[in-house]
């Protein structure tokens, strides 16, 4: 009997430890991203390769949105580098003048490598369009 009381009285933390299927991960990044290059399987098959690097692109819009303003993110992947060389690349269009575009990547690059580790947060470049 006690122990019935007890299992119902205890508290649900739902765990920071982000786990979805595939699928999910398409919806939210069709959701918040733009895709120019129409690779969404291949980006999606990049990110689930690192869960570190899921949990960015899943809390990025948030980081973005306590920021800044912006109309849109765009990913894609950053194509200056060679094939086994592949690294996202996340572009906001904000209307910040250039002095406040470079102060805020700065400060999305310090964000996100005191919350991730940096083999997972080298994989992402942020810019800003103003």
């Amino acid at each position: 009997m006690i122990q019935k009381f007890q299992k119902s009285e205890q508290i649900f933390i739902p765990s920071n430890d982000i786990q979805n299927t595939g699928e999910n991960l398409k919806e939210f990044i069709t959701k918040n991203f733009e895709l120019p290059d129409d690779n969404l399987e291949q980006i999606t098959s990049f990110i689930e390769k690192d869960c570190n690097l899921e949990k960015i692109i899943y809390e990025m819009p948030q980081l973005i949105k306590r920021e800044l303003n912006y109309q849109k993110i765009q990913i894609k992947f950053f194509d200056e580098f060679q094939e086994d060389e592949l690294i996202l690349e996340i572009t906001v269009f904000s209307r910040l003048n250039i002095n406040n575009v470079i102060k805020t990547e700065d400060k999305f690059i310090h964000i996100l490598y005191e919350k991730y580790p940096e083999k997972s947060a080298d994989k992402v470049l942020i810019f800003i369009e103003g």
